[in-house]
Order: C-alpha cells, then sequence, then structure tokens
C-alpha cells in the first residue's frame, strides 16, 4: 500500500534552514509511523521558498501481506500508567525518535510532569497534558515479529467511559493495566475504581483474550510476592466475574517508565523469579511485545 504525504530532493530548498529542513523530515517520519508505513522514499524540491511549500512527495508503505492484523486496546483505572506505558513501547519500537522524545522529556519538566514524557507520545491535545488523563482515544501503529498492531488507547477516568466503550468495541484483544503500588492496586479494584469495570465492559463487547500488565512493578521492588497476590485477586476476577476464560488471560510484570520488561528485561530483581516461570519452567517467561505478537 503506497501512501502520498510529501517532501524533497537531495538538496536543501532555497531560503529553508537546516533546521526547518530537519524538523520537516521528522513530521513526515512521524506521520508515516503513525501510519504503520516504512519510508520508501523521502525528497524536497528545490527553488521554492518555505519548507510548507517543499512539500512534493513521500512515498510510504506498509507491508500488509507479511503481518496479520490485531487491534489491542489498552483499559484500565484512571492513573494506572497506560500511556506511559504504551508511549514507551512506541518509542522502543522507533516510532518516536530520540530527537521529538527530548522535546517531551523537557515540556513535560517545564509543566511540573516530568515522569508524563512517555503518556506525550499518546496523549497530545492540551487537557489530556494539563489534566495529567486521557480524554480520546488515542491510535496508533506498531510492528511485531508477526502482527500489525492497531494500539488503541483508551481513556481510565470515569468520566470518559464512553471514549473508552468506543476503543473496547474495535479491539481483538485487551491489554488491561494495573498498579503494583500498595494502595494504588486496592484503590482500582475496588467498586469505587475502574477496573473491575473495564474488564467487564470489554468482555461484554467482545474481547475473549486479556492481557494484564502489572506496571509500576519498580516501585514495589519487583516483588514476587506482590505480584502473586495482584494477579490471583485479578485472574479469579476476570474468570469468575467478568467472564474471561483462565487459559486467556495473561500476566506480565513491567515498568511503564523504566520500561522494564516491555520488549526486553535487565533487571536482575525481576530476572531472579521471572525467567523460569514460562511453560512447564523451562520456557523463558514472556515480555509484553512477546505475549501482544
Amino acid at each position: 500500500m503506497m501512501y502520498c504525504l510529501g517532501v524533497q530532493d537531495d538538496g536543501r530548498p532555497d531560503g529553508v534552514s537546516h533546521e526547518e529542513l530537519t524538523e520537516t523530515i521528522y513530521t513526515v517520519q512521524r506521520m508515516a509511523r503513525q501510519l504503520g508505513c516504512d519510508v520508501v522514499v523521502l525528497r524536497v524540491a528545490r527553488g521554492s521558498r518555505g519548507v510548507g511549500y517543499n512539500m512534493a512527495e513521500v512515498l510510504v508503505r506498509r507491508k500488509l501481506s507479511d503481518f496479520l492484523d490485531l487491534r489491542v486496546c489498552v483499559v484500565g483505572n484512571e492513573d494506572a500508567g497506560k500511556s506511559t506505558l504504551m508511549g514507551h513501547l512506541l518509542y522502543l519500537k522507533g516510532h518516536v525518535d530520540k530527537r521529538q522524545m527530548r522535546k517531551y522529556e523537557q515540556e513535560s519538566k517545564n509543566a511540573g510532569k516530568g515522569s508524563f514524557m512517555y503518556a506525550w507520545v499518546l496523549d497530545e491535545h492540551e487537557e489530556e497534558r494539563s489534566r495529567g488523563v486521557t480524554v480520546d482515544v488515542a491510535t496508533n501503529h506498531f510492528e511485531t515479529e508477526h502482527r500489525a498492531v492497531t494500539l488503541l488507547d483508551a481513556p481510565g477516568h470515569r468520566d470518559f467511559i464512553p471514549n473508552m466503550i468506543m476503543g473496547a468495541a474495535q479491539a481483538d484483544v485487551a491489554v488491561l493495566v494495573v498498579e503494583a503500588t500498595v494502595g494504588e492496586f486496592e484503590g482500582g479494584f475496588s467498586d469505587n475504581g475502574q477496573t473491575k469495570e473495564h474488564a467487564i465492559l470489554a468482555r461484554s463487547l467482545g474481547v475473549s483474550q486479556i492481557i494484564v500488565a502489572v506496571n509500576k512493578m519498580d516501585a514495589v521492588g519487583w516483588s514476587k510476592k506482590r505480584y502473586d497476590e495482584i494477579v490471583e485477586r485479578i485472574t479469579d476476577f476476570l474468570e469468575n466475574n467478568a467472564g474471561f476464560q483462565r487459559q486467556n488471560v495473561w500476566p506480565v510484570p513491567v515498568s511503564g517508565l523504566s520500561g522494564e520488561n516491555i520488549v526486553k528485561r535487565s533487571e536482575m530483581a525481576l530476572k531472579s523469579w521471572y525467567d523460569a516461570s514460562g511453560a512447564d519452567g523451562d520456557q523463558q517467561a514472556p515480555t509484553l511485545m512477546e505475549l501482544i505478537d
């Protein structure tokens, strides 16, 4: 599949600074990545003034025939770290360049929300950034080894349940993000939280497979005891109250902020007990990315 997005030749157009040209190229690359495409040709026309008028033609493609499509909706309680987790995933997959990530980092620090830098990859609207909550369903694309994934990041705040429903209704599978920190998991899992409601809504909308991402595990020292406690409670609820079959529930410990166990893991406090917890005890346990694949 081809898309026309715009840009240039090998030289710099007249009257356009190197910085302007670089920013334009980064913009086009981001557009391509959001479409789930690879940049095939990137050219800038000479002779005209102003980058806005130099958008000629960029051909991008997505190798649809090589992948199975999968629509993944990310759900869970407000402040569970859904956007941070998925924003960091997109960064680790190369869908956000380092230059743009540094920009998010600086802007979030200036706003007094330094820990939101990865969330801002998905939360682009001013209302979302100022309030620190997702409002609309953010859609992005990435590829695993076998799948072309459409990522639907749903809002967790109860005020935006209709938007969450809209996202879950499009999904094949869900990632339910819960917090490992003491008090925060219990708050989200209570009747006043959104964890249970999101799980029930996802199942009622046809989602039958769910990954439980136990987030912020770094905040509890990668405690196996805490992880097992949360997995037991959430799995029991998903099976007995939400209608999921146990074999279709896959838990995974992660840290959205540090990036641990999203694509790979290196934290010894996690590896010491998680590496040997795969099937039959002889298969290495999966990362979040491997579970999605």
